[in-house]
């Protein structure tokens, strides 16, 4: 075999990982937005610099993170709803690979500073109503 062939076959197999790369990070995202709304975010640690991008998904009862390179269908972070507070957006938009103009929200719990959250300036209205509204079944009975 020449070594024309080889790196002929070389490039052939990384194209075909790569490939299955995307296939398969395409459907872990259709099984993440399966049953529950996912949009597009980035978090910050407390004391990090770093934005890490994410997909962020509403259930019933937490707040979850998925980072967007992983495998797994398990979220990365999870908050609980209850007790959740989000910030209002800071006046300077973020400005990150892959969102447009994200605005910054900080997320906590109690004095707790758990996360900072870019969105789409169009996402955060529906975080923000989501986090506010009644998660079901909490607080049914209320005369």
């Amino acid at each position: 075999m020449s070594a024309l062939q080889v790196v002929e076959i070389l490039l052939l197999a990384g194209c075909l990982l790569l490939a299955l790369w995307l296939v398969v990070l395409w459907l872990r995202r259709r099984a993440l937005a399966a049953h529950e709304p996912v949009c597009p975010c980035a978090i910050q640690l407390p004391g990090s610099p770093r934005w890490r991008l994410g997909l962020l998904r509403m259930g019933a009862h937490h707040l979850d993170w998925f980072s967007v390179g992983g495998l797994t269908t398990s979220p990365a972070m999870s908050w609980a709803r209850e007790g959740l507070e989000i910030s209002t957006p800071a006046p300077e938009s973020v400005s990150l690979p892959g969102l447009d103009a994200a605005v910054a929200v900080t997320l906590t719990r109690g004095d707790d500073h758990l996360v900072d959250l870019a969105v789409e300036p169009k996402i955060y209205p529906a975080v923000r109503s989501w986090l506010e509204s009644a998660p079901p079944g909490h607080n049914a009975n209320v005369t």
